[in-house]
């Protein structure tokens, strides 16, 4: 039977690369369902709001290119104003947008596997460790995570892919997707920055020759036109970065390396190689932390010392891949060290999102320590004489690689949970959502929202003039109002109650108290209030309906009045002690019998 034969009726090598892509696509899909039940009984959280707030007021270069809490993100811009433009906050449109970047990436990774070591079955290990470990889930779930980790994930997966290709054939269209893969990751995430010395191990680990002296020689030599175009790219970036973006902090982080060495290093990373944590932490909904037992961290550290061993006992060339995984692992922890552990502190070592793209990269060295390298003659490989004779039975292997990737599966759907259940931002916008649906305009007073929904350190963001239009077209924040409502601690909207700072003394005029006609009348205060937000409530009896001059501090408004008995509430920003109306048309005339000056707080239904 002739080679072309074989080819047609599916059997030999083209069969088997086809059973091999239809297989690697089931594990896809299997992953983008989980992925799928987790996101989309999920809503936002926290920047999310705020980023889609921004967003909203349209595209342009300023809002591409301004940093967001010290990111630089022109991508996820992009992405916020697209779920923007679908009028109010939409999750489902975020939810597949997310999706659709998940599917990209385990597209990549598939590529980037199938590059390095051919379409053959064993690929499916590291695919499949990829697909399903929980490391990368907090940074799917929070969607503005995901619009940093999960291009930087698709741009990690290409930029090996594309650099292997040119690395083997020298060809410039290689070398040409390698930056353009490159930038648009810097366009996501600054943590792309980690990738050029990456990419350069590679070359340096599986084209160089010799001694590492003479492979920087090598490499520098026969690839000069990748070196010279690799190092203009990350030195432009970095410029531009230091210069433009404002850093998150000046503190040092001396204090916290070592805590945040010991969670995320010593606890969060090893439980989550192997299919962990397995438990969450719920302090601070819905984003869990890790918080695996103590015997399951230990544990870890056993099983993975004695893979190390194993493999190194059995293959040559292991140590070059244990070298690549130590880089990027060591440079996710700078990173954060450097950044946000000395705002937040050594928790921050327990929460996955900062983590995420290592998933990536135990993809990449867990096939290039069990398969052959195509391309190099300087790959992994048996041993002639295996210092250790005894072999793990194949079954048991691929029990424990099943083991993993069930705890992985396992521990997704105990985070996903937390967000389906227990985020405090989504009941109570939706409460507030639900109760001005059918309202109409609703005048509210801007209040400051509970630290669990929004917390204080996101100011101005945290109040109700900047969340509510985000979330619904019924509400308006005026500076005068007849009726004036605001938001309760669960997000019900309910009328505003004036908590008094300050009342007028009580008027002269029996069963008026202050009459106020045309020429106008000061009512003073029991007390002088202090320069601040206040609102100011009129409680009046009007013969007409008419428009009255309202003197407080120094504000001077025109505020509606109605005929009968009505409130009147005015926003003034000031110190005073005397409030002042009139100019009433002659012959109307307008009875007051409260005037209290202070906060709104919440009192009963609309």
């Amino acid at each position: 039977m002739s080679d072309r034969t074989v080819q047609r009726s599916g059997i030999g090598p083209v069969g088997a690369r086809e059973l091999v892509l239809g297989a690697a696509a089931l594990l896809i899909l299997a992953q983008l369902a989980l992925r799928a039940w987790a996101l989309y009984p999920s809503w936002f959280y926290l920047d999310d709001l705020q980023m889609l707030d921004e967003a909203g007021k349209g595209l342009d270069a300023r809002l591409l290119f301004e940093p967001y809490d010290s990111q630089f993100m022109p991508l996820g811009r992009l992405l916020a104003w697209v779920v923007s433009t679908n009028g109010l906050v939409s999750w489902g449109l975020a939810a597949t947008l997310t999706l659709a970047v998940q599917l990209a990436a385990s597209v990549a990774c598939l590529w980037m596997l199938s590059t390095l070591h051919g379409m053959r079955w064993e690929i499916l290990v590291p695919l499949s460790l990829y697909l399903f470990t929980a490391i990368t889930v907090p940074a799917t779930m929070w969607w503005a995570a995901s619009l940093n980790a999960l291009p930087l994930q698709v741009a990690f997966f290409c930029a090996v892919a594309t650099w292997w290709r040119y690395l083997r054939t020298r060809r410039w269209r290689w070398l040409a997707l390698t930056l353009l893969v490159l930038g648009l990751g810097l366009l996501a995430y600054v943590k792309a920055l980690v990738l050029f010395p990456l990419l350069a191990l590679l070359a340096l680990a599986y084209f160089g020759e010799g001694s590492l002296r003479n492979r920087f020689r090598v490499v520098a030599r026969r690839y000069w036109p990748a070196v010279g175009a690799g190092v203009a790219l990350a030195a432009a970036f970095s410029a531009y970065y230091l210069s433009q973006v404002p850093q998150l902090t000046t503190d040092s982080p001396a204090p916290v390396a070592g805590p945040l060495a010991d969670t995320m290093l010593g606890t969060a990373l090893p439980v989550g190689l192997l299919g962990g944590p397995w438990r969450w932490s719920e302090i601070n909904p819905p984003a869990g932390l890790a918080d695996p037992y103590g015997w399951a961290t230990g544990l870890s550290w056993v099983a993975i010392a004695a893979l190390v061993a194993y493999l190194g006992m059995h293959r040559r060339r292991t140590g070059r891949v244990w070298l690549l995984l130590a880089y990027y692992v060591l440079a996710s922890y700078l990173l954060l060290l450097v950044t946000r552990a000395p705002v937040v502190g050594s928790v921050a070592g327990l929460e996955y999102r900062y983590l995420a793209d290592v998933a990536c990269a135990v993809a990449l060295c867990v096939g290039l320590l069990l398969l052959p390298a195509l391309g190099t003659d300087q790959g992994t490989e048996p041993r002639p004489d295996p210092v250790l004779r005894w072999r793990l039975p194949q079954r048991y292997a691929a029990a424990g690689v099943a083991l993993v990737l069930l705890g992985g599966v396992l521990s997704t759907v105990g985070y996903a949970r937390i967000w389906h259940t227990d985020n405090p931002g989504e009941r109570f916008l939706r409460s507030a959502q639900e109760g001005l649906r059918d309202a109409g305009p609703v005048a509210f007073a801007d209040t400051v929202v509970p630290d669990n929904v929004i917390p204080g350190y996101l100011y101005p963001f945290n109040t109700s003039v900047r969340l509510l239009p985000v979330v619904t077209e019924n509400a308006y924040f005026p500076r005068v109002t007849g009726q004036l409502a605001v938001l309760g601690e669960d997000g019900e909207p309910r009328r505003a109650v004036i908590s008094p700072a300050a009342s007028a003394q009580p008027g002269p005029k029996e069963g008026c108290g202050w009459l106020v006609q045309t020429d106008p009348v000061l009512i003073p205060l029991d007390t002088r209030v202090f320069d601040y937000t206040w609102w100011v409530r009129v409680g009046y009896l009007a013969s007409a309906d008419t428009t009255v001059e309202v003197r407080i501090g120094s504000n001077v408004v025109e505020a509606p009045v109605r005929r009968g008995a009505h409130e009147l509430f005015v926003n003034v920003t000031d110190d005073f002690g005397v409030v002042t109306l009139g100019g009433l048309p002659a012959g109307q005339t307008m009875c007051v019998d409260t005037v209290d000056v202070g906060t709104a707080t919440p009192g009963g239904p609309l």
